[in-house]
């Protein structure tokens, strides 16, 4: 029976008591839906309102940060000048006054002053290890501003890094193996997805080390090879992390035994050996120094744009020249004050870097005294 009423009921129509109910509704329905439209378009303007508003503020605050490093530029250039003006003495150029002042500079203290003589004592070792097996090496980025500029290590500075051709790099890692004294650090750091040489004492105990960092040649230099080596690179990078057989080399595992034979190490292997034939095969890099003109950081090495243009002339290196470091000589590139101003700008500025610098070595592992007691015992052979 309520089947056949609500069959019927489709058909027959409504009373008029049902209509007009339904007619309330939909009247009901329409001035909501109108009174939700004027709210929509009150949301609307207060948008644009706010738009402008934000938009307003944001030109205020850029305005006014412009203004404010203005103010800061002013006032550090000025302070700058009287520094200048108050230690020139007469007759001295403004030039031969800074380099006065970076003479003058303190040395490091403490713990940071042990670590620099123990790289400092490494890195003498290191010049006559080359020497002797006939391997060229040239000082780099803050290790040769440090030379230049202080003699020695910046003040506040804690690590050493040299350059050298891969063949160069190669031969030193066979006449290593050999040393009961010395080792070389070879693994994959998942950080900087590079491959990291260190040459190192095989002295455990004992921190110090020297950054190796690998050249190869190249038929052009310069910004523009530099810039496609920054670009091949990248895409490196991208295969690296996103590749299913490295996986396993990421934040939780970030370094590797570039020794180890496994497969894992080799699976890493693979893909910068395939990046290197990608450099030479677009003329980035060359396999050998035939007709090369130029060197060109390698593929290997971590770098960025902030490095400069790590793409030389060959005569900007060869032939090497020698300068005193801590009191003993040791090579730099031919053309070194044009290098470091390409790295740092004017040398002779004031540093900015001096709080900010990273430390290769933690302060807590520093502070063993096993630590210590390595550094000394190595510096008391001498």
């Amino acid at each position: 029976m309520g089947l056949l009423h609500d069959a019927i009921s489709r058909f027959v129509p409504p009373s008029s008591r049902s209509f007009h109910a339904l007619f309330s509704e939909v009247l009901d329905l329409r001035n909501d839906v109108r009174v939700l439209n004027d709210e929509v378009w009150k949301l609307r303007e207060q948008n644009m309102d706010l738009q402008k508003l934000c938009s307003e503020l944001g030109d205020l605050v850029s305005a006014s940060t412009s203004s404010l490093k203005d103010d800061f530029d002013a006032h550090d250039t000025h302070a700058k000048m009287m520094l200048w003006n108050i230690m020139q003495e007469d007759g001295e150029s403004l030039e031969s006054t800074k380099r006065r002042f970076f003479g003058t500079l303190p040395e490091a203290e403490g713990d940071l002053r042990l670590l620099q003589q123990g790289n400092s004592r490494l890195l003498f070792e290191f010049d006559s290890f080359c020497r002797e097996h006939n391997v060229q090496y040239w000082l780099m980025f803050g290790t040769l501003l440090g030379a230049v500029r202080h003699g020695g290590f910046i003040p506040w500075d804690d690590d050493l890094d040299v350059g050298m051709m891969r063949g160069d790099i190669q031969k030193l890692i066979h006449v290593t193996k050999a040393s009961d004294k010395y080792r070389i650090s070879s693994a994959f750091d998942w950080h900087a997805h590079c491959w990291q040489l260190r040459f190192m004492y095989r002295d455990i105990d004992n921190p110090c080390f020297i950054d190796l960092f690998i050249f190869d040649y190249s038929k052009r230099y310069g910004a523009e090879v530099f810039g496609d080596l920054l670009s091949l690179r990248q895409s490196m990078i991208d295969e690296m992390n996103s590749a299913d057989k490295l996986a396993f080399w990421n934040r939780d595992n970030p370094i590797l035994d570039a020794n180890d034979k496994s497969s894992l190490s080799e699976d890493v292997w693979d893909v910068f050996r395939s990046y290197r034939a990608k450099a030479e095969s677009i003329n980035i890099t060359s396999a050998s120094c035939e007709d090369c003109s130029g060197i060109t950081f390698s593929i290997e090495n971590y770098c960025d744009s902030n490095d400069g243009i790590l793409s030389y002339d060959i005569k900007d290196i060869f032939p090497v020249e020698r300068l005193p470091f801590a009191g003993a000589a040791v090579s730099v590139p031919r053309d070194y004050l044009g290098i470091l101003s390409r790295y740092y700008g004017d040398i002779w500025s004031l540093p900015k870097d001096i709080h900010s610098h990273y430390s290769h070595v933690p302060s807590g592992a520093l502070a063993k005294e096993e630590t210590k007691a390595a550094i000394t015992r190595q510096l008391r052979e001498h």
